[in-house]
């Protein structure tokens, strides 16, 4: 049987932590600066799934219908670790200010600073995916919190950053896959607080454990495809609902 590879990626300080799968039983966790890197060792994964915008609103669609239900399914309590997506205007505006005034002048909506703040990830996915024509298809969207929500079957009643978050997290993800305690602990002891957060990694490896478990069949929302004006498409994915039975 052909081994294939999964592989989870949530933005961190020193770029892009990444948790690989495969179905054989092995795991790598590491970090990559870049996200070229990334795609150049393991695009021949079957599925990868990222925690950053893909396929972006523009002034005339200001929001995107992926945000909007991925927020009803995380009520009441997770509903606002989705933040709107910022419109491809604003990809190479270089200060916040800027981007802000620019954003309500267009959207009559200003832009938050967790927004603002993760724009040059986004433009660096955005690169990457219309170069390659590969990687919109392999490549796709999905959130952390979406994701531990249809594996439990309720969102989760802690915040991910402290010790309750954390355990409640992690102990799910044990029931599924047994070495995700050591997966952790391998990469907290492998690289510094400055580089990755302890929930980057657990960002990562439910990513990760989702696309292995999914076998590449995802959900989405919205169900029916949409796609922003350069032809990527706005949906995101998360694991079946059968997974949390």
């Amino acid at each position: 049987m052909t081994i294939q590879s999964f592989v989870g990626i949530d933005g961190c300080k020193a770029g892009w932590m990444t948790v690989i799968l495969s179905t054989e039983g092995n795991w790598t966790a590491k970090v990559y600066k870049e996200l070229s890197e990334l795609w150049r060792d393991y695009g021949d994964a079957k599925l990868l799934l990222i925690d950053m915008p893909i396929g972006l609103p523009s002034c005339m669609t200001a929001v995107r219908s992926c945000d909007l239900e991925a927020r009803q399914l995380l009520q009441p309590k997770r509903a606002s670790s989705i933040f709107s997506a910022p419109i491809r205007e604003l990809l190479d505006v270089s200060s916040y200010s800027d981007a802000n005034a620019l954003s309500k002048q267009l959207t009559s909506r200003g832009l938050s600073k967790q927004a603002w703040f993760i724009i040059p990830k986004i433009r660096e996915l955005d690169q990457l995916l219309q170069i390659s024509p590969i990687a919109p298809k392999k490549l796709r969207e999905s959130h952390p919190e979406l994701c531990f929500t249809t594996l439990s079957g309720a969102p989760m009643l802690h915040n991910k950053q402290t010790e309750a978050g954390y355990e409640e997290r992690i102990e799910l993800l044990e029931l599924l896959y047994p070495k995700a305690r050591t997966i952790v602990q391998h990469t907290l002891a492998a690289y510094p607080r400055k580089a990755v957060a302890r929930d980057d990694i657990v960002d990562a490896l439910v990513l990760a454990i989702s696309a292995l478990l999914s076998r590449g069949n995802i959900l989405t929302v919205p169900f029916i495809m949409e796609r922003d004006e350069t032809g990527l498409p706005m949906q995101i994915t998360y694991p079946p609902k059968s997974l949390a039975e």
